[in-house]
C-alpha cells in the first residue's frame, strides 16, 4: 500500500502539486483591493462567473476548474448559514470560514492520493462596515491559506502574487472606486504577464526586472478583445442589508476605454 511507503507518498503528492499548478496555468488572475466606499473584486473572463456573494460582508472570488469552484462556493455558503443561524450573523466571520472550512476541506482533498484534488485558488474577502479596512485570505489548492489587510491576489501561478501585490496601494482606505478599478486592472495585467512567461526567472529580483518591462496596456488592449471584466464592490456606505454590489459599464468602461 501507497500509504506504508512514505516515499511513495511524497512522490504522489509532488506529482499532484505539478499537475494541478500545469491545470490552473493560463487562469484568469483576480485582484482583491479596499477603496474609500467599501472593497472590490476583479477579474477578466468570457463568461463564466468566478465572484461570488457568500454572506453579508463576505465575497469570494477563485480561479480553477468550475465544478470545484462551485463546490467549495457552497461548502463556504452553508457554513456561514449554520453559524448565523445557530448563533447570529454578527458572529459569522471570514476567519471561521477559511480555518475550519475551506482550509481543511481542501487540505484532505490533496493529501488523500486516492481522491480527486481542487483544482482551484480562492480568494476570500471580508468588508468591516464599522471602520475603513477589508480583510483577505487566499485558500491555495493545497489547503496553505494566507491573510492579508487591504489588499489581495490570485495568480495562476504563486510567482506572479507577489508582482501584483506590490503594483497595488498601500493607502487603499483613500482610493476612489475608479481609482481602485485602474489599480486593480494594472495588477490583473501583471500577473496575466508573468503567466505567459515560458520561464520563470527563480530570483524575485529578476522576474521584477522582466515585470518592470512588460507593456500592461497592450495586455490589458488584447485581454478585453476577448474578455470582459467582472468586477463586484462590497459597499461599506450602502445602507440597504445586501452589500454585494455587482459593477455595471457605468462604473467599469471610463476605466477600460483607454485600454481599448
Amino acid at each position: 500500500m501507497m500509504l506504508d511507503e512514505p516515499y511513495r507518498w511524497a512522490e504522489a503528492v509532488a506529482n499532484r502539486r505539478e499537475y494541478i499548478e500545469d491545470q490552473l496555468r493560463g487562469g484568469s488572475p483576480v485582484v482583491g483591493l479596499g477603496y474609500r466606499d467599501g472593497a472590490l473584486l476583479l477579474t477578466l473572463g468570457q463568461g463564466q462567473q468566478k465572484i461570488f456573494e457568500v454572506y453579508d460582508r463576505i465575497g469570494m472570488a477563485a480561479l480553477g476548474h468550475p465544478a470545484d469552484i462551485e463546490k467549495l462556493r457552497q461548502s463556504a455558503v452553508d457554513l456561514a448559514s449554520v453559524i448565523g443561524f445557530n448563533y447570529s450573523e454578527q458572529d459569522v466571520n471570514l476567519q471561521q470560514i477559511v480555518h475550519f472550512g475551506l482550509g481543511p476541506a481542501v487540505k484532505t482533498a490533496f493529501d488523500e492520493v486516492f481522491r480527486s484534488p481542487f483544482i482551484v485558488r480562492v480568494l476570500m474577502l471580508e468588508l468591516d462596515v464599522s471602520e475603513e479596512g477589508a480583510v483577505f485570505y487566499t485558500v491555495d489548492y493545497d489547503g496553505t491559506f494566507h491573510k492579508h489587510e487591504g489588499r489581495g491576489v490570485l495568480g495562476d501561478i504563486p510567482e506572479a502574487d507577489g508582482l501584483m501585490r506590490s503594483r497595488l496601494p498601500d493607502n487603499t482606505g483613500r482610493l476612489s472606486l475608479r481609482n481602485a478599478l485602474k489599480a486593480a486592472l494594472e495588477a490583473w495585467a501583471v500577473g496575466r504577464f508573468v503567466g505567459t512567461l515560458d520561464e520563470i526567472p527563480r530570483e524575485t529580483s529578476e522576474l521584477e526586472r522582466v515585470a518592470d518591462e512588460a507593456d500592461l496596456q497592450a495586455i490589458l488592449k488584447d485581454a478585453l478583445e476577448s474578455a470582459t471584466v467582472e468586477a463586484v464592490v462590497l459597499d461599506r456606505s450602502d445602507t440597504d442589508k445586501r452589500r454585494f454590489r455587482v459593477l455595471g459599464n457605468r462604473d467599469i468602461q471610463p476605466v477600460t476605454r483607454p485600454y481599448r
